[in-house]
This record gives structure tokens, sequence and C-alpha cells, in this order.
């Protein structure tokens, strides 16, 4: 299991180093995140997977529908061993079935070890995962946040984080994933709870 980040001594370093935040820091006050436990890691991207393209409400009741075609759990055990016919009369296009089965075949041969990204770094989990046909880096840069609780992860491609750099820094076009990078090299080493704090004030826009 990964530890949980010091959020609060991550909160004190941006009143530093990002003072543009402050404001976001009394409000939102401090971050709950805390890791997913490592069973709930081949879902969690599998469910990346399945939801490309497609509206959260639509993903999230295809991967219901997946779940009990998969026999109640998607496993990677589960998901390889069902009927690609059945999958894709949930709603899943041929190729994700593809991706997904393909994903489940890698976990189960040990190619992709979940078990060990608690040893990893971020980039070498990235580097694993970007091998997976199905998975992009901004689902995997997510998991990293969002799943692992990996502080300094910038999804530098995240379209709601774009919209706040633009807003916080008064921009005239939505910036690129190199210009956000730039911005906040002195957020180091909590980049990504930076980005939390940032979407709290999306979501209340």
């Amino acid at each position: 299991m990964q530890p949980t980040p010091d959020w609060r001594a991550g909160a004190a370093f941006l009143r530093q180093a990002a003072p543009e935040l402050v404001p976001y820091l009394d409000k939102y006050g401090l971050c709950p995140l805390v890791p997913k436990p490592e069973a709930a890691y081949f879902e969690i991207l599998l469910t990346g997977i399945v939801a490309q393209q497609l509206p959260p409400q639509v993903s999230l009741a295809l991967v219901q529908k997946l779940t009990e075609a998969a026999g109640g759990s998607l496993t990677p055990a589960t998901v390889l061993a069902a009927d690609p016919q059945a999958l894709q009369a949930c709603g899943l296009a041929p190729i994700k079935v593809d991706y997904a089965q393909n994903f489940a075949r890698l976990v189960l041969d040990g190619s992709i070890k979940p078990a060990n990204f608690a040893a990893q770094t971020d980039s070498q989990i990235l580097k694993q995962l970007l091998a997976v046909r199905g998975l992009g880096q901004w689902t995997i840069e997510m998991f990293l946040l969002l799943s692992l609780c990996r502080a300094d992860v910038l999804p530098g491609d995240d379209y709601l984080l774009k919209k706040e750099f633009q807003k916080l820094y008064q921009l005239e076009t939505l910036p690129k994933r190199g210009q956000i990078i730039k911005l906040t090299q002195g957020w180091r080493p909590w980049r990504g709870l930076a980005a939390w704090y940032l979407w709290q004030h999306a979501g209340q826009a």
C-alpha cells in the first residue's frame, strides 16, 4: 500500500512557493486523498480504457454492465475469461474489448505487476503502462495522482487544469503542456497537490 503524503506539509510549502494558490488553500482545506488499495488498480485502469472518449455517465453505466458480464467483478481473470461477444453486447467497442483483454493478459502473465507500483517511481510506472494499448498518458497520470497519491504528478493535458491555469495567470489562450510545466517548476515536489486545489476551484465554477 502506498503511504499517504503529508498533505499538510505540501500545503504549507505551496503557501510559500505559490502564493497565487493561497485563496484556494484557504477555501478548500486539507486534501483528503488517500491511496487506493492495490486490489483496485486493475479495475481503475480498465475503467480508464473503457471511458476514453465517452461521457462520464455513459462510461459508468458501461462499467456496471461489464462487471455483470464478467461475473460480478472486474479482475484480470474474469475479464480475460469473458466472451468477447458478451463484452461487446454491453456496448463496448470491439477495439476496446481487445484492449481490455490484452491488459488483463499482461497482468496475468506478469508483464504488468501492480504489486510493484509502490516501489517504483512515477516515471517507471508511466513507461510501463504506456506500453499497454488503450492507456494514454492522461489516464495514467490521473491514476498516479488520484489512486497512488503521487504528490508531484501534473496531468498537463487535462482540460480543466488548463482552463484554471488560463484564468489564474490571465493567459489569452489555453496553455500547452510545456507551458504549464514551466509555470510550475517552483511548485515541485507538490505539483499534483496544487492540481487538486485547482480542480476544486474548477468544480465550483
